[in-house]
């Protein structure tokens, strides 16, 4: 029986250490991962803003995870301090899509709110009634600022801390690009790697791919930073996990595009 994606090469530009789910669920329905790190995951310049959120965890009402970087990082940090993890269970937890609720499960408990929606700006509406409350946000340092905004306006207190960096791509990476061979389909899993893989094929004279090559995208934030560098996404996963990319990338394959 012939596999839906047998023999096509799809990229893969998920950070090191996190492709492998995707390049697995690849090959089993016939493709050929293509692994390109095109950013990665560092720690904070700084941890004292971390750690003073980490020392006052019991002031919060809710901790709100939009990553599962996010969730390891933050309770790594806890660790290290040796602060029980029963803290920060007794907050109210909230986690943007099943990868993060599982990794915030499998390190802490289970959230009590993971939106409908697997986006930042559902949140507030599954949060309810946030006025008067402390709100802590463990993200990333390039984190869009629109779910913090909109819990403000709502009158919670929200404070904001940077528990990882995203590297934009290295000089190793860009040269393994050069040599690459064009792929049948470039999937893309964050804005970040849109940015940093569009900066590369530029670099390298290859950025016909963004024009010549379908382009899937696991939601619509990252289709919209496609977009916004004047290309358009082939399509959109319905779901917004890795999962969700895999579907719409056989979908594409067999003629079924939903962007």
């Amino acid at each position: 029986m012939t596999l839906p994606l047998q023999g096509k090469r799809v990229l893969v530009t998920r950070p090191k250490g996190q492709e492998e789910e995707l390049v697995q669920k690849l090959r089993a329905v016939g493709a050929e991962p293509v692994v390109l790190p095109v950013i990665s995951i560092l720690p904070p310049e700084d941890w004292k803003q971390v750690d003073t959120a980490i020392r006052q965890l019991e002031t919060f009402h809710w901790v709100v995870f939009t990553s599962v970087n996010g969730v390891r990082s933050f309770i790594g940090r806890m660790e290290e301090m040796g602060v029980p993890m029963s803290v920060l269970a007794g907050r109210r937890l909230a986690a943007i899509g099943p990868a993060t609720a599982a990794a915030l499960e499998s390190l802490c408990r289970a959230p009590d709110i993971v939106p409908e929606q697997y986006l930042s700006e559902a949140v507030p509406d599954a949060l309810g009634n946030v006025e008067g409350s402390r709100v802590l946000l463990p993200r990333a340092d390039i984190a869009r600022k629109e779910m913090a905004i909109e819990l403000r306006r709502r009158g919670a207190e929200v404070v904001e801390v940077t528990v990882y960096r995203v590297q934009q791509h290295t000089e190793e990476v860009e040269t393994r690009l050069a040599s690459l061979p064009k792929p049948d389909y470039i999937t893309l899993t964050s804005p970040s790697t849109v940015r940093s893989l569009a900066r590369m094929l530029q670099e390298t004279g290859r950025s016909e791919w963004l024009t010549n090559v379908p382009l899937v995208c696991i939601g619509p934030v990252t289709a919209e930073a496609v977009r916004a560098l004047g290309y358009q996404p082939a399509c959109v996963a319905e779901e917004h996990t890795v999962e969700g990319l895999v579907q719409a990338l056989v979908s594409l394959c067999q003629g079924a595009t939903s962007v």
